[in-house]
Order: C-alpha cells, then sequence, then structure tokens
C-alpha cells in the first residue's frame, strides 16, 4: 500500500501498532532469482511499484508482479513487449487495465484530486494513456484532451477552461514534432506545466526536435520529461496534486 493507504489505516484504528511499525522497518527486501523486490518503496514514496518490463521476459515480468501483489495492492508493468500475456495472467484474479505501453494489475486507490493532460495529436496517444493509467494507479483523476495542437490553436482553451474549472494544480502536456504545444499552454496557465516530448515527427533529428524545443522554451513555468516518458511525467505531477490540501 501507498503511505497515504497506510495513514488512513492507522488513523482509522484498521491497522494495529505493531503492525504498521513493520511497514516503516528495514525488513523490506526479498530476493528472486533474477532481481531484488523492494516490497516497501510504495510506503517510502507515495508511488506505486512500477516494472519497467521492455527487456524482460514474460515469466521474468509476471513472477516479479506476483512478489509485489503480495504486499500491494497494485502492480505497474511499464513497456512490456507481452501486454496481451500478461493481462491474460491476472485477468481472472485481478482487476487489469492495459494501454499500449502500460499494464495495471490490482485495484485502483479512490480518486482526490485532477491533472489535466493534454495531447497534440492522434499520434501521442500511446504516451497520453500510458500517463493518464499512470494518474489513476496514483489515485489522481486525469482530464484528458487529445488532439489539440498547435495547428489549431484555440483547440486547446476548452480544456485549459476545464482544468481551471476542476482546480487542477498541474498540467502534463504531451509533444512530438516541434513540441510548441507545451510552451503555448504553458503561457495560458498559472500552473506548473510538464512537458513530454515525444518521438514523432519528420525529417532531420525529428526524434529529438520536441525535446529540444520544449527544454529551449522561455516560458518559465515549463519544465520537461525525457523522451516519451509519460510515466515519469505523472509520478511529478500525481505527487504535486497528492500534496494538495485536502
Amino acid at each position: 500500500m501507498t503511505f497515504d493507504e497506510l495513514y488512513d489505516k492507522i488513523a482509522g484504528g484498521e491497522m494495529p501498532r505493531d503492525e504498521a511499525r513493520r511497514h516503516f522497518s528495514l525488513e523490506w527486501m526479498q530476493t528472486a532469482r533474477n532481481y531484488i523486490a523492494d516490497v516497501n518503496r510504495e510506503v517510502r514514496n507515495n508511488i506505486p511499484e512500477i516494472i519497467y518490463a521492455e527487456y524482460k521476459t514474460l515469466e521474468q515480468s509476471v513472477e516479479m508482479a506476483e512478489t509485489m501483489l503480495q504486499k500491494h495492492s497494485r502492480v505497474l508493468i511499464s513497456r512490456s513487449p507481452h501486454n496481451n500475456d500478461i493481462s491474460a495472467r491476472f485477468a481472472t484474479r485481478y482487476n487489469v487495465k492495459s494501454t499500449p505501453l502500460l499494464v495495471a494489475i490490482g485495484e485502483l486507490p479512490k480518486p482526490r484530486g485532477h491533472i489535466l493532460v493534454i495531447s497534440a495529436g492522434a499520434a501521442d496517444h500511446a504516451v497520453t494513456a500510458e500517463c493518464a493509467l499512470t494518474l489513476e494507479s496514483l489515485g489522481i483523476t486525469p482530464l484528458v484532451f487529445e488532439d489539440r495542437g498547435i495547428a489549431h490553436p484555440t483547440r486547446v482553451l476548452d480544456a485549459v477552461i476545464e482544468g481551471t474549472e476542476k482546480k487542477v494544480p498541474a498540467v502534463v502536456v504531451i509533444a512530438g514534432m516541434e513540441g510548441a504545444l507545451a510552451p503555448f499552454v504553458a503561457s495560458l496557465v498559472a500552473l506548473p506545466v510538464i512537458g513530454v516530448p515525444t518521438s514523432v515527427g519528420y525529417g532531420f533529428r525529428a526524434k529529438e526536435a520536441a525535446l529540444t524545443s520544449m527544454l529551449a522554451s522561455c516560458a518559465p513555468n515549463l519544465a520537461v520529461v525525457n523522451i516519451d516518458g509519460g510515466v515519469r511525467a505523472a509520478v511529478v505531477a500525481g505527487l504535486i496534486a497528492k500534496n494538495q490540501p485536502l
């Protein structure tokens, strides 16, 4: 469980003191054949366990997920080439939600805030879905607006209005090509904006152009994660939301 969930159980009298103390102990490493599982990380940093599975076999990913689910109510599997098989392995026992780049296994937490997520084009959908599902796994409701690129800049205005009405504490902007949507959105809001450059574009240095452009932006409220970094942007934005006063 996350720190928030642990705190709520202690505050509500659902967890005895000795059991709570064990969650804060140093007995949190579990060793298996191919990895060491830090099963208490969620309590320390309030972030669900995320297994980076791009180069892992199906069996390695399943084994790690099984270990984490013995201790936690959810686990995320990122960038696996075996999403369908992983989903099938767990679907009979757990709630499973899958996107092209991310699978969430287990119970998602009760939402307690919103983050605005805006993408520039349909080609950015996979990273946008990854970001949205990560936010849900953090207990944050994503307000997702896709295909709002500056080829027609007025398309973004209703997204900004919706975010303002929901009092979002941060905005995630996902864009490829020259990445211009991120500084444009940053110029419209008095909020931190997290830019996610995607590997979408034509020609010379296409996969790097959006990153370079966002990093060079003059918008002072724009911070930038790495190329296609939907999970990282969601975690940063989600922690901003989770640390807002209730």
